[in-house]
């Protein structure tokens, strides 16, 4: 009796809190009503490393970790650690604002639970399905209900305590923020070593990408092309070879290259992935080398936050996950 009534006080505090959380939430955004349909979809989404995969896009809808959170992370007395990690939940198209995907982990037996948690806006049947789930779902895996409810109680008292999370002044996290893209013009290396404008380029062509751990170029097929339209402010990066600025005879030193993208962009460097825009003078990137087939050592010799404004913007989503711009490795977001 006692359990029951535990289980079900829980219950309503989880469901409750979730409705106050999202009303907190997305009172603050540009939003669009959930439907049945489209949780459905979210709730299908499969990801495949919860905790290296906090930003990406997949079946019309952009996941995006919320307020880049690693993951709640509890181990109770029977020695099980549970996880719950949470996303924002937006549509590709115009990253309006759907609502939550708080996924449940337990370490031991590996089971993955998904909760789509509806906006305030949502269609009845969204919500309807969403209190489904914690009722048919949540109460039969042990500790799950208590750990999400937890999390969800956390997060609506850092909202109610002032915490805004990374929006800017009016409240509503930019629409750039979710655009990792190029301007029209920017050039992409072809598996042939012929290049391309990233506009011209479709879904099935097959480009020039990078492998990490053998740090080999590869061709790679061409997924899925990204466009938005708006006003879209580029950053530069201006390259030069790392054999030159060692080199003795500094009076032949070639004009640096550049790269440009939106400062969020993800590139290649050798501590690893970085945003263009947090590159900074004395890291080094990577970019093709004609003669060796490969990819040459490039130090950053200048950097500029703001060098022009674009009205469309592209990215390219590939089977390696990277790809040339420029010449220059870059990153699937």
């Amino acid at each position: 009796m006692k359990h029951n009534l535990l289980s079900l006080l829980i219950f309503f505090c989880c469901a409750i809190t979730t409705q106050l959380l999202s009303q907190r939430v997305w009172a603050q955004t540009a939003s669009a009503s959930m439907t049945l349909d489209q949780l459905k979809a979210i709730k299908a989404i499969k990801i495949a490393n919860l905790d290296k995969d906090t930003y990406f896009k997949s079946g019309g809808f952009i996941l995006d970790r919320y307020e880049e959170r690693p993951a709640y992370v509890f181990t109770y007395s029977d020695g099980i650690t549970r996880k719950i990690y949470l996303y924002k939940v937006f549509t590709a198209e115009d990253t309006k604002d759907l609502g939550l995907l708080a996924i449940y982990k337990n370490e031991k037996s590996g089971e993955v639970k998904p909760f789509v948690i509806p906006g305030a806006s949502a269609d009845r049947k969204a919500w309807d399905a969403y209190i489904d789930d914690l009722k048919y779902v949540g109460e039969k895996e042990p500790g799950l209900m208590s750990t999400l409810s937890f999390v969800l109680s956390r997060e609506m008292a850092n909202l109610l305590a002032g915490g805004a999370g990374k929006a800017d002044e009016g409240g509503d996290k930019k629409k750039e923020e979710y655009n990792f893209c190029f301007a029209a013009d920017a050039s992409v290396t072809l598996a042939d070593g012929s290049t391309k404008a990233i506009s011209n380029i479709q879904t099935g062509d097959v480009v020039l990408g990078y492998n990490a751990q053998s740090k080999a170029l590869v061709p790679t097929q061409v997924t899925g092309v990204d466009t938005h339209t708006g006003t879209f402010e580029l950053a530069g990066v201006w390259l030069a070879p790392v054999n030159e600025l060692t080199a003795d005879n500094r009076n032949a030193l070639s004009a640096p290259t550049r790269i440009e993208a939106t400062a969020n962009h993800p590139v290649m460097t050798a501590t690893g992935r970085k945003a263009l825009g947090d590159v900074q003078a004395g890291d080094v990137l990577y970019r093709y080398d004609a003669a060796s087939q490969g990819v040459s050592a490039y130090k950053v010799v200048r950097t500029e936050k703001a060098i022009r404004s674009v009205k469309a913007v592209y990215n390219l989503v590939t089977e390696s996950g990277a790809y040339l711009v420029d010449e220059t490795v870059v990153l699937d977001k």
